[in-house]
């Protein structure tokens, strides 16, 4: 556990203050000071997008800054950060289905003092993932439209002032039905950039949208009816898909043709995104939440290849699919997991929660061991551990950024005199252990 109680650098926040996997950066390192976006408001249940810096030299934090605001509550609104070729920042939030966000961009680099229109980067954006690779190129990875829509991608040249195509669809499988099924079938997915730039890894689980009661668990299960473990391989410079095995996909890759990249067939056992890691030869592994005997019985595994085959071996017990992970492999051996553990029923949470648990591998994923729990104020449930990313690719080593809540439900709890509810949410930043 940390050594002293930790104090939020944020407060206000709303659910998903930081988000999930599926969205970032969130927090960016840059000349040694960490620049941390994150949506937050203290009058109402609108969460605007705020930055917020720590330098590492003084050790001082900031002054939080509200840099734009959105117009109605929807926590897919969080925003993301970049740095251009010139230093400065560019914030994107406001993005969900129809709607291609906002994006600003700071009149000087390094500065949050001031703020300018960025260009459009494309009609409709939902979960934007900004990854920079190794000649200083990046790389959006989105979804297009709504549950239903295609994931594709962009990338820049000039820091994110401009995009261009590819803008094909990569994953859609609401396209070539399989079956009646796949036209209420969406996905959702978790990428991760090789540092040579030739690779993205993509990730992504099953979401049946039919809203029928569930065939084991006879209940309706919403946002958790998501199933299945997929991977393939974008070669990002051809922007030809492959799987595991070096077989070439044709996108974009519908239901049907993912049964050749299918990691793990969970049956009627809930998935949701899992987080991932690389070897230094290109191989994934993945961390993922399963169900069990009831939608709130689940398990942490992990997933990798032996020789050809997957293998997936339970790590610890988690009370929610939504409770989230973050997967580090610091070298060839020894990889590091952040799992959100609980045991507080899971069914009264909407999207997970828990405390985090440090769990080591130093076998290549053979063995996990616990290492430590990291709980900056006990009583408070916590979600989303995320990583410090550095502006110009890759992650800092031992800093985490999560977000925690007095729950299960209380980030927007209601107001006597009908006032409008305020955001609840703190925001946490972890260095090897101790609280910042």
């Amino acid at each position: 556990m940390a050594e002293r109680l930790g104090k939020p650098f944020a407060i206000h926040g709303c659910e998903k203050m930081i988000y999930d996997i599926r969205m970032g950066p969130q927090a960016l390192c840059l000349n040694d000071v960490i620049y941390f976006a994150y949506q937050a408001n203290p009058d109402g249940p609108e969460a605007h997008p705020h930055l917020i810096t720590y330098d590492l030299g003084n050790e001082k934090w900031s002054e939080p800054v509200r840099v734009g605001e959105v117009g109605h509550y929807d926590h897919h609104f969080a925003p993301i950060i970049w740095f251009d070729h010139e230093r400065c920042i560019h914030v994107l939030f406001n993005c969900h289905v129809r709607d291609g966000g906002t994006h600003l961009v700071s009149a000087r680099p390094e500065s949050m003092d001031e703020w300018r229109k960025g260009a459009e980067i494309a009609p409709s954006i939902s979960y934007p993932r900004v990854l920079r690779i190794d000649d200083g190129t990046l790389l959006l990875y989105y979804r297009v439209f709504g549950h239903m829509g295609y994931w594709s991608y962009l990338v820049s040249h000039d820091g994110g002032n401009s995009w261009t195509p590819p803008n094909a669809p990569v994953v859609d499988f609401d396209r070539d039905p399989q079956d009646d099924s796949d036209t209420w079938a969406g996905t959702y997915h978790s990428v991760f950039a090789d540092e040579d730039g030739r690779s993205l890894h993509i990730a992504f689980i099953y979401w049946d949208e039919r809203k029928r009661l569930h065939p084991i668990y006879n209940r309706s299960l919403r946002t958790t009816d998501r199933y299945h473990l997929y991977y393939l391989r974008l070669d990002i410079p051809t922007g030809a898909l492959y799987t595991i095995g070096g077989d070439r996909l044709e996108a974009p890759v519908t239901r049907r043709q993912a049964e050749k990249c299918k990691v793990w067939d969970t049956g009627h056992r809930l998935t949701n995104m899992p987080s991932i890691a690389v070897d230094d030869r290109g191989e994934p592994c993945f961390m993922v939440p399963v169900s069990a005997g009831t939608p709130w019985e689940c398990e942490f595994y992990f997933v990798r290849r032996e020789g050809r085959e997957w293998t997936w071996q339970p790590i610890t017990q988690t009370n929610h699919t939504w409770s989230g992970s973050h997967l580090t492999r610091r070298d060839g051996s020894t990889i590091t997991a952040h799992l959100v553990v609980g045991d507080i029923d899971g069914e009264t949470l909407s999207y997970g929660g828990g405390e985090v648990e440090e769990w080591v591998s130093t076998d290549g994923g053979s063995s996990w061991n616990p290492n430590r729990r990291l709980v900056p104020v006990p009583g408070l449930l916590y979600n989303n551990p995320r990583p410090v990313e550095l502006a110009n690719g890759g992650e800092m080593d031992d800093y985490l950024l999560l977000y925690g809540w007095q729950g299960p439900d209380s980030i927007q709890p209601p107001v006597p005199g009908g006032l409008p509810p305020r955001n609840r949410g703190q925001a946490f930043l972890c260095r090897d252990g101790k609280w910042l």
